[in-house]
């Protein structure tokens, strides 16, 4: 009697039928589908932030150039980094959103599978 009840202690609600688990790894793979989905997410707006900040450093040199604070030459050593800069962060957001939009091809080919094996 006893050891009947020690094993009843670590048998959660539905595990009988085996329907609370199966429920509840469905669960669980959606939610690290959609932490990684967030984290691409938060990885592509902290990409957007930077080549914004990049873009209005650009704009400032550009603006000092135009009202003569700065030489053409000056302007073209300060903007040439910084454009490049600017192209590589792109390149980061267009190869992070590839990666997004896999993941979510692959989150909504999981989902139709799951979806045909239980139904």
């Amino acid at each position: 009697m006893e050891r009947s009840k020690s094993s009843d202690v670590k048998r959660k609600p539905g595990d009988e039928d085996g329907t609370s688990s199966g429920r509840s790894s469905k669960v669980l793979r959606a939610e690290v589908w959609g932490n990684q989905m967030d984290s691409l997410s938060k990885e592509i707006e902290q990409l957007r932030k930077e080549k914004n900040k990049l873009n209005d450093r650009l704009a400032r040199f550009e603006q000092a150039f135009l009202e003569g604070r700065i030489s053409e030459e000056k302007y073209e050593n300060l903007s040439a980094p910084l454009k490049a800069q600017i192209a590589e962060t792109q390149k980061e957001i267009q190869a992070t959103r590839a990666k997004l939009e896999e993941v979510i091809k692959e989150f909504k080919e999981a989902q139709a599978m799951e979806t045909e094996g239980s139904g």
